[in-house]
Parts: structure tokens; sequence; C-alpha cells
């Protein structure tokens, strides 16, 4: 019996979940158990699925969600119904090279210290296509995470990754109450963050979050996603940071709903400006790539005008990165 579920969280991935399956059964490790959540698909993604595996024989099972309840509800499902220790999340439309599963699992049961594992990723197109960047987050030794974690230092890793099942559900898990009904789905932000973070708590005990500084897979980053809800990020972060001073302290956390509540109209205000500071940016660099130079200009002119210190943030903490 395999110690390891490989999950995909899947909702209307008809154009590239076969491609995200060629991936998985091309993997150097097939010993772990493969589960399919499907959060109420309205495409021809399960049809695509099943056609797949009667082509490519292969255990797999797939789950059908009653309810839309998305990306984090699908999470919580597969934390509270597995049977392995251990878990990776695969998104339905990222493709992992071949080793991305042998190399996080033989990382993690090396040391019963870990808790998690992840890895580099780097970015593709809608196409497949290659694109410059990717994600490089997350500290590569134990000491490096010790010593971030007795900081209050949020936990950025990237989603892609390997964790022990019962270690993250005796922190919550990934969290999907005290959350506002309907759209947006702000437990949908930042969910890895607070996961991390949350396991990051542990460290007193010695237990560690790491990455392998290898790029394992390659996630694909849609332009027409890039429009993302910015305020409910940073409400999200702000909110995440406050619970880790909270629980450190030894106090009550608060839901979503109490933490914004508390918020003033001033501090609303400023987070606001914030969000459109880093949307008016991330619209700059896309108007640039595609030589609307007096929409990149315009656009650039509002992000600075909003928070003149977010782009200076941005190169300092990217002109470095590893490419």
């Amino acid at each position: 019996m395999p110690d390891l579920t490989l999950a995909i969280c899947m909702y209307n991935a008809e154009k590239y979940i076969k491609e995200t399956l060629e991936c998985i059964i091309a993997q150097t490790m097939q010993d772990f158990h493969l589960l399919i959540i499907n959060d109420c698909s309205t495409d021809g993604s399960v049809a695509v699925i099943e056609e797949f595996f009667t082509q490519n024989p292969r255990q797999y099972e797939i789950v059908n969600l009653p309810v839309n309840g998305g990306l984090s509800a699908g999470r919580r499902y597969v934390e509270e119904h597995a049977t392995t220790r251990y878990i990776m999340f695969v998104d339905s439309d990222d493709c992992p090279y071949p080793t991305l599963v042998e190399k996080l699992y033989g990382k993690i049961v090396s040391d019963n210290d870990l808790m998690a594992v992840g890895c580099h990723l780097e970015y593709m197109d809608n196409k497949g296509g290659k694109m410059k960047g990717g994600i490089y987050l997350g500290e590569t030794t134990k000491e490096g995470f010790y010593e971030k974690a007795a900081k209050e230092k949020l936990i950025f890793m990237q989603p892609t990754a390997i964790y022990d099942r019962e270690v993250a559900l005796s922190v919550g898990g990934h969290c999907i109450s005290g959350f506002p009904e309907g759209k947006p789905r702000y437990q949908d932000l930042c969910e890895d963050l607070d996961l991390w973070t949350r396991m990051s708590d542990l460290y007193k005990e010695g237990k560690a979050i790491v990455v392998v500084p290898e790029v394992l897979c390659r996630y694909r980053k849609h332009e027409s996603a890039m429009s993302a809800n910015s305020i409910g990020m940073i409400l999200r972060m702000r909110h995440i940071k406050k619970n880790l001073k909270l629980r450190r302290r030894g106090e009550k956390e608060l839901t979503f709903i109490e933490f914004r509540d508390s918020l003033s109209a001033e501090e609303l205000k400023k987070l606001e400006k914030d969000a459109i500071a880093a949307d008016s940016l991330r619209q700059s660099y896309y108007a640039l790539k595609k030589g609307h130079i007096f929409t990149f200009i315009g656009k650039l002119t509002s992000s600075i005008y909003n928070n003149p210190s977010y782009i200076i943030d941005k190169i300092r903490h990217n002109i470095f990165r590893k490419k």
C-alpha cells in the first residue's frame, strides 16, 4: 500500500488535464495513490480522464464533489479522507517533470523532522510555451527555516509540494471556515501560505519545511488570471500574519470575517491603494510585452501614484532572483 496520495483538484480542466496526466504517468516513481477531486466541472473533464485511463491503464480514483466548494475545500477533503501519511497536490494544468514525485518523496522520508518539502517551478504560457521567470521560494535548509520561523515570518513556498497529512491536520489543515459566503472565495487566496505558516509554529519541536532547489515542475501562468483579486490577497496575507502573532502570544486567532471587520476605513483605503498599485504594475508589464507603450506608461504611472514603494520592493526582491 503506497504511503503517498498524489491529488489533483480539478474544475473545468478539459483543455489541460490530459497533458497533466501524461506527466503523472511518466513519473519515475509510481508508488502512489492517484486521487482526482472533481469540483463539479461543467465541461468534459471527466470524460477526458476516463478516456485517458482506458488508453493508459493505471490505478486512479475520482471523487465527484456534490457542491462546488473551491480549491481549499477540495484540498481539505483530501486531507480528511486520504489514508496515506503524505499528500502531494498537482494543479490540473501543471506539467511535472518526471522526477518530481521521486525527489520530493525521497527528501521528506529521509528526515523525520521534515513536515513539508517543495521545489522550484518554471513558468509556461497557456499553450505550454516557456516563459521567463518562475517560482523560486523557500528555505533549502532546516537551519534557514528555523531562523525564519523564529522571527515570525510568513512561510512562502510553492503549492507543488509534499507534506505530512497528520501534521497539517494538527494545525487545522486548509482552512475553509470563518469566511464570507459567495465570491470572491477568500479561503482560496494564499491558502498554501496560510497552511505553511501555521505549520511553521512547530519549529519549536524541531519540525521544518524545506525546498529542493531544482526546477521539477512547469507552472502554467494564465495571463487572463493576472487581474487577480489583489485586495483579497493583501487582506489574506495581513490576516495570516495577524493570526501568526496571536498564536505565538497564546491568544485566540481571528476568523477572516473578524479580521476584516476590525479594520478601519482608513486602513481599508490604504490596502485598496496597495492593490491598485499591484494590479497596475502587473498590467503595465503585459502591456509592455505586447508593445502597447501608452498603456504601459499609464499603468506604470498609476502604480507609482498609488504606492511608489511597491515597484521599488518588486525590483529589490526580483532583480537578483534566479532565472
